[in-house]
């Protein structure tokens, strides 16, 4: 196989900091395209039943170095990538993506020990084209304490399958029940867990905890923020600052 210049390359300073991200766009997608053009390298994907959706963008003013000559669009089996990003260590990262012999490769470096390390992947037959991101308007939005809001869903599978979520202008309410069990977690307006809530009615949805919780597990450590946007009865939007981007998941609405 000839070897030929990259056509995409990306290096960031923690190999670490990519698995997260790789992490948590694979609690959504198995497989998934990544495209990347002179501006940024941006992801959009659905599962399989088409309930949750991730839209992860990357810019390139955030990356040591950037160089994509022309538009190409990356296909790739999550878990396969993040099986080899999270053996990362305290090492620089370098994706440089081969579109001839469509392959990608990871190099891990230690410049201070003079350690390299590198992985090559076959990339899978492109798609469709990026999945359209929904265009929503929300009702409430807030900014929580993420581990007070990851421990909240996480209470909430003790006792049910499914949560409410209910935003209201003082305080944010995350609630199960079964039969025979009940949960209630309220984060305050006024309390050091709530940054910020914005709304003049109370909204609220209830939510599968199977995908709410296993997004929430895999983004946990992306950042100490999450927003919430909810409209009632309407797919939730979590979003997670990154520097120089973004990563936002919707998750479609269980219907009582």
């Amino acid at each position: 196989m000839s070897e030929s210049q990259p056509t995409f390359k990306l290096t960031l300073p923690s190999a670490d900091y990519f698995a997260s991200i790789v992490k948590a766009i694979s609690a959504v997608v198995d497989e998934g395209s990544f495209t990347a053009d002179s501006e940024s390298l941006k992801l959009t994907g659905m599962d399989p039943a088409h309930v949750s959706l991730v839209n992860f963008v990357f810019n390139r003013e955030a990356a040591e170095e950037y160089v994509c000559e022309k538009p190409v669009e990356i296909k790739v089996n999550i878990s396969s990538l993040y099986k080899f990003l999270k053996r990362a260590g305290n090492e620089s990262l370098t994706i440089e993506y081969d579109e001839v012999n469509k392959r990608l490769t990871l190099v891990f470096a230690n410049t201070a020990a003079r350690k390299e390390r590198r992985f090559v992947m076959s990339t899978l037959e492109p798609g469709a084209g990026p999945t359209p991101v929904p265009k929503l308007t929300f009702e409430a939005r807030c900014r929580v304490d993420t581990a007070a809001f990851y421990e909240a869903v996480d209470d909430a599978t003790i006792v049910s399958d499914y949560a409410r979520i209910i935003i209201r202008p003082n305080e944010l309410v995350i609630s199960s029940k079964s039969d025979v069990q009940t949960h209630v977690t309220r984060l305050e307006k006024d309390g050091s867990l709530v940054h910020e809530i914005s709304t003049d009615k109370e909204v609220s949805a209830s939510f599968s905890l199977a995908y709410l919780e296993k997004i929430m597990s895999a983004s946990k450590t992306l950042s100490d923020e999450t927003g919430i946007e909810l409209s009632t009865n309407k797919p939730i939007k979590l979003s997670f600052p990154l520097t120089g981007g973004k990563i936002e998941f919707l998750i479609a609405p269980r219907l009582e």
